[in-house]
């Protein structure tokens, strides 16, 4: 799941409002992998229930625009532009998508969406309310028990990014809309789960890109972390940041004070190595969603 695009003025002032995602002037430049426009790619149901496109990661930028990513060939191939009816000058925050290629897309005023990926992006407004601990978010879908088909939504944030250094884990559920807290961590992560039941959080740096970005497996009952992967190489002030499991490997959709677009990072499942970095030329990436159907090897 995604996230943050931080106005640089509001570093010094974040107490003066709420903070969005992403900082003014972010560009929505074309596909520099070559993606047009194209459908979803919906495909059969396997003997697991998954449709083909609920295999695949899906990105959102600051611009709305909603994407596919292919891992196995690290493209993008852009499916439209979100035209949810978000509050003035709300952006695109975060976002989880579930096994029924439905994204959950949370924008910076707090309001939550659920859009169809396979019906054009149809986009409908849900009955969320923001509380004070949970206004801005990352997200992401986790299995109930290894190799199952329940879901659920964990999300980890705060009333506005960056405020205080931890933010609260807790689960969303989609049909009540609702919240139980669960614990605390430590930061500001965007969040990826697994079908093995497992749930990951992506911390980069401080506000102040001052401390150690990691990769960590949760604990999903009291967010402590269980295991921590350091990612020294990725330090520096965040502007734009999501997460995606995939395949065994983590996908880090980065990008940094004076990046003018989003860095794509793959980190290896097993140990945290950097194993790959691809420019994502165009894009300013605040939310990356991919479903419990997503491979957990690669054969």
């Amino acid at each position: 799941m995604s996230t943050k695009y931080v106005a640089l003025a509001l570093l010094a002032i974040a107490a003066c409002g709420p903070s969005d995602k992403t900082r003014p002037g972010g560009g929505n430049g074309p596909d520099a992998n070559g993606g047009g426009g194209g459908g979803g790619g919906g495909g059969g149901s396997g003997s697991d229930g998954c449709s083909d496109a609920a295999k695949l990661v899906y990105t959102v930028d600051q611009n709305n625009k909603f994407s596919q990513f292919d891992p196995s060939t690290k493209t993008f191939h852009d499916l439209g532009t979100l035209s949810c009816p978000a509050g003035f000058g709300a952006t695109p925050f975060s976002m989880g998508v579930d096994r029924n290629t439905i994204a959950w897309v949370l924008y910076s005023d707090g309001s939550l969406y659920r859009v169809d990926i396979q019906s054009n992006l149809a986009c409908t407004k849900t009955n969320w309310h923001s509380t004070s601990n949970l206004t801005q978010f990352g997200m992401g879908f986790s299995t109930n028990t290894s190799g199952g088909t329940d879901d659920t939504l964990f999300v980890a944030g705060g009333s506005s990014v960056g405020t205080g250094t931890t933010s609260t884990l807790a689960k969303l559920d989609t049909t009540a809309f609702t919240a139980m807290n669960v614990g605390s961590v430590n930061g500001w992560p965007e969040l990826t789960g697994t079908g093995a039941a497992e749930l990951w959080g992506w911390f980069p740096s401080d506000m102040n890109g001052q401390t150690t970005p990691s990769v960590q497996k949760l604990d999903k009952t009291n967010g402590h972390a269980v295991t921590t992967y350091m990612l020294p190489t990725l330090k520096g002030m965040p502007t734009a940041w999501a997460f995606a499991f995939w395949g065994g490997d983590f996908w880090i959709f980065l990008q940094k004070d004076l990046e003018t677009s989003t860095t794509v990072y793959q980190i290896d499942g097993s140990n945290g190595s950097i194993k790959g970095m691809t420019a994502a030329s165009g894009y300013t990436i605040v939310g990356a969603g991919v479903s419990t159907c997503a491979p957990i090897v690669i054969q």
